[in-house]
């Protein structure tokens, strides 16, 4: 082999490798949005459930602050121990990987999915059609907020 026909070859490799990574980039924002989504599904499978069985929609307690880290863990632990939810279900990859890659990350959030705070009426969940049952705590697939209704369908938050 030459030293022309060794250029050439490298050449070729780095043309191909400058047009394949701006698809792998997309390929893996498509694979984590696939990922989100089923985790949102599951969400819904395991409250699902929760209502069908009877047991109503989780009631927060009082005496926890909306919005606060413990809130956060207390819904882990909830469905850790009453569906068998992992706090995994709870964190969209998307959120996990931009996270990791930031240099300055201070984010102290265990769940990236937040749940509707509904009445303790056990039906109001599957009456609001509309209103999603959990949503993504950021644009983090640039469609806009994902969110899973109480039909299981998961769309952007813009769509309804």
């Amino acid at each position: 082999m030459t030293l022309v026909e060794m250029m050439v070859v490298i050449c070729i490799m780095a043309i191909l490798a400058a047009l394949l990574l701006p698809n792998f980039q997309m390929m893996l924002n498509r694979a984590e949005r696939v990922v989100c989504t089923g985790r949102l599904k599951g969400l819904w499978t395991a409250f699902a459930l929760q209502l069908k069985d009877g047991n109503g929609w989780p009631q927060l307690p009082a005496s926890i602050q909306i919005g606060s880290a413990e809130e956060q863990q207390w819904w882990i632990s909830y469905s850790s121990q009453n569906m068998g939810l992992s706090s995994n279900d709870w964190r969209c990859p998307t959120f996990s990987r931009l996270s990791r890659s930031a240099s300055n990350s201070t984010s102290s959030d265990l769940i990236n999915y937040l749940p509707t705070l509904f009445d303790a009426n056990p039906m109001t969940p599957a009456k609001s059609v509309a209103m999603p049952w959990f949503t993504e705590s950021g644009n983090l697939h640039g469609i806009g907020n994902l969110c899973v209704r109480a039909d299981g369908s998961v769309s952007p938050a813009q769509d309804h």
